[in-house]
């Protein structure tokens, strides 16, 4: 037996228990993860694999591959922490003989190594027969998959490598090729069980779906570019019905994962394209296609040349999608209220916008709010992680959920509020009450409304807004109250001039300070003087 497991102390552990079985069982060398597994297979020769899943550079499910073409003989037993029946379904679709989990109970174990005697005890008595081994061809078709997917997708296909699929059983003997693209939808997972599995599982027992309906139905080939999406490759016949007929086949996987699983995805679909050459074209229409699910919603095909060729704008009204209410709940280190707010604006954009890309245009904008907010309390370091913005946009850009974005975006968010309060810089301080404190210390001066939102770290026109919702006036009505309170003040206990007055409370010339002086108190600066000495009655 060979051991691969990246954790040294499991690994030991598990040898002890497999030692502790009895002399019957040898283990013959243990491998940090797949690719140091290869080699050791290579040079040992080993009946028995037993490895774990979730492991740097090459999974199990790789390594699990790639054995199985080149070592067709080699018995698996594939370890992982996750307990749910769905990721053992999984395994053993990709050959594993049994499963076991984390933390190994030596009975369990001691079942499966009985078994795996068993099936060894049997072989030797087996009469020797010829033929091809239908497992060794399934995983040829895997291996050549995995190694010409990037040709493929890319239009990079030599001829070399085109024969190589030929020689491996790989036949798209037709001319058109039409491109699907399923996604899992992450909301039909229980946030539990996506979270204790690897989500890489559901995209291969997803693929080995697909692979086994393109067997039944049509040439093709399935196989997983990424640890999110499925790609098929339908090839078909030039008879006018290739459109429909890859319609039916993304509606027919769709039902049949959610029959056998309990889980949906989504398909975008793309247009039908010409030879090899084509395929990168009908990749990206079917990523295209699936975009709409943020618009459409999920459990759905989605076809390009239906969603792909509209002529919509890309930008929505502006004037209706604004994130200043989302600001605002930032600021004020609300999360409870943001989470809400967010997941209603989304909501809102998704339904509501034109297409795709102007929810991603809009989304982009609230980040990039973030980070000037984040660049101005000192914070946007730590809230990326030392990221760049702009790969975290794209990142985002990425998803074609509602849930996933709202989730994404939710997180997002609430890391900026953390780190918000985490901040020495006005972590205690409210921005109104500073931003008044200042203009009663500068009102002599020429104080813009730009200048005092800088100071208490606020957007201009977020702290206009929020200065008149907690004051009740705007910036420009409290900046005059505050002069003309000081100006009357002068006026009725000092003899100065009240052009000197008008200046030394930041009125910019006596003939402005007359006017707004009047229209505030009802009196001249004049009148009001004599009233305060008891000539007149003031009327403010």
């Amino acid at each position: 037996m060979l051991i691969v497991d990246d954790e040294l102390i499991f690994r030991k552990g598990l040898g002890k228990m497999v030692s502790d079985l009895g002399r019957e069982w040898e283990v013959v060398g243990e491998a940090r993860d797949g690719f140091e597994a290869l080699d050791m297979l290579e040079q040992l020769r080993p009946q028995v694999l037993l490895t774990d899943i979730h492991m740097p550079r090459m999974d199990g499910i790789q390594l699990q591959q790639v054995a199985r073409e080149r070592f067709p003989d080699l018995l698996t037993v594939v370890v992982s922490g996750y307990d749910e029946f769905a990721y053992a379904q999984q395994s053993m679709r990709q050959g594993a003989r049994d499963y076991l989990t984390k933390p190994i109970e030596r009975e369990e174990l001691a079942r499966v190594m009985d078994g795996l005697r068993r099936e060894l005890e049997e072989r030797r008595l087996r009469p020797a027969t010829t033929g091809e081994d239908p497992e060794r061809t399934s995983a040829v078709r895997q291996q050549a998959a995995r190694q010409l997917t990037e040709a493929l997708l890319k239009g990079t296909l030599t001829s070399d490598e085109s024969l190589l699929l030929e020689e491996m059983g790989i036949v798209l003997p037709h001319p058109l090729f039409i491109c699907l693209v399923v996604k899992l939808d992450k909301h039909s997972v229980t946030e539990e069980r996506y979270r204790r599995g690897d989500p890489s599982l559901f995209q291969l027992y997803i693929r080995q779906l697909v692979q086994e309906m393109l067997d039944r139905h049509a040439a093709g080939l399935a196989f997983v570019p990424s640890d999110t999406e499925v790609v098929a490759l339908l090839n078909l016949e030039e008879d006018g019905q290739a459109a429909a007929y890859a319609r039916s086949f993304g509606d027919m996987i769709r039902r049949q994962v959610s029959s056998l699983s309990n889980l949906t995805v989504t398909i975008g679909v793309s247009a039908a394209a010409r030879g090899l050459a084509g395929i990168p074209r009908a990749y990206e229409e079917a990523e295209i296609a699936l975009l709409h699910r943020l618009i459409a919603g999920g459990d759905r095909v989605l076809e390009y040349e239906m969603v792909g060729g509209t002529a919509a704008p890309l930008v929505p009204d502006t004037r209706r999608w604004s994130w200043d209410g989302l600001e605002r709940l930032i600021r004020e280190r609300d999360a409870d209220g943001l989470g809400s707010m967010l997941e209603r604006r989304i909501a809102e954009l998704c339904s509501g916008a034109p297409s795709p890309e102007a929810i991603h245009q809009q989304i982009c904008k609230l980040l990039l709010q973030c980070y000037e907010l984040a660049g101005e309390m000192g914070v946007a370091e730590d809230w990326l992680e030392s990221r760049d913005i702009g790969r975290v946009m794209f990142e985002v850009c990425a998803l074609t959920s509602r849930e996933e974005l709202t989730e994404q975006c939710g997180l997002l968010l609430e890391r900026l509020i953390s780190c918000l309060a985490a901040s020495p810089a006005r972590r205690d301080a409210d921005p109104v009450a500073l931003a008044e404190r200042y203009m009663e210390a500068r009102y002599r001066e020429p104080l813009t409304l730009k200048e005092v939102a800088d100071e208490v770290f606020l957007n201009p026109a977020y702290f206009s807004n929020l200065f008149k919702q907690r004051t009740g006036v705007t910036f420009v009505e409290r900046l005059t109250q505050l002069r003309v309170e000081e100006a009357k003040k002068r006026l009725a206990y000092t003899a100065d001039k009240i052009s000197a007055i008008a200046e030394e409370t930041g009125f910019a010339h006596v003939r402005h300070f007359n006017r707004v002086f009047k229209s505030r108190t009802g009196l001249s600066p004049k009148e009001y003087r004599e009233a305060a000495r008891g000539s007149l009655q003031p009327k403010d």
